[in-house]
């Protein structure tokens, strides 16, 4: 478990790195796995990964489990360089302004995929090649739908209940693990979890 992070305006990976946070308790933690392009800060208890892009600027940043709260080392980035930084819940992680235009390209995204998928199960159904491969989920759902227009032709020309037969096939097949969670479960999850609200604004 992981989460990703971004700050909002481009920070050298140097400047986080020469002595300047010391101050304020953070600094460098080196390990056999730490090089130029992928270094740690740690405020002696939990540790937050930062990945250098090509320019020497900090890419991103991440929280590994069980690496702690990086809650104070993120609060201190953001004070030390005045900038905002956004976990990967949230919008601006991506590149979008606002949640509305998020959702607006999240799906226009699923649809794309969504179209994909059918084009290349109607290949799949007229025995033509198609990018379906042996062994995945894809192919189970393939050789469901199979089966069902064999049963009954008009649903090769009737899109939605083709896939809504599909999908209630697999489930039925116990494909699909249903995992509920403990309140107690949830809880842990969540004191775990550094949240949107938590993070720093400059």
């Amino acid at each position: 478990m992981s989460t990703d992070y971004r700050i909002l305006k481009t920070v050298l990976a140097a400047d986080l790195f020469d002595g300047r946070l010391e101050e304020y308790g953070v600094r460098e933690h080196r390990n056999e796995h730490t090089n130029d392009r992928a270094r740690m800060l740690t405020d002696g208890r939990n540790f937050l990964w930062l990945y250098v892009g090509d320019a020497g600027e900090v890419e991103y940043m991440v929280r590994y489990m069980p690496n702690g709260n990086p809650g104070k080392i993120l609060g201190v980035i953001a004070d030390a360089f005045d900038c905002d930084i956004v976990s990967e819940y949230d919008c601006r992680f991506y590149g979008f302004e606002s949640e509305e235009e998020w959702n607006t390209a999240m799906q226009q995204m699923e649809q794309e995929c969504a179209d994909h998928w059918h084009a290349e199960l109607m290949k799949f159904l007229r025995g033509e090649p198609a990018d379906i491969c042996p062994g995945t989920i894809g192919m189970i759902k393939a050789n469901y739908a199979k089966e069902l227009v064999a049963k009954n032709p008009v649903l090769l020309d009737d899109r939605e209940a083709l896939h809504a037969e599909v999908e209630a096939r697999y489930d039925a097949a116990g494909h699909t693990v249903m995992v509920e969670l403990t309140p107690q479960e949830i809880a842990v999850v969540k004191m775990l979890q550094t949240h949107e609200d938590d993070l720093p604004r400059a």
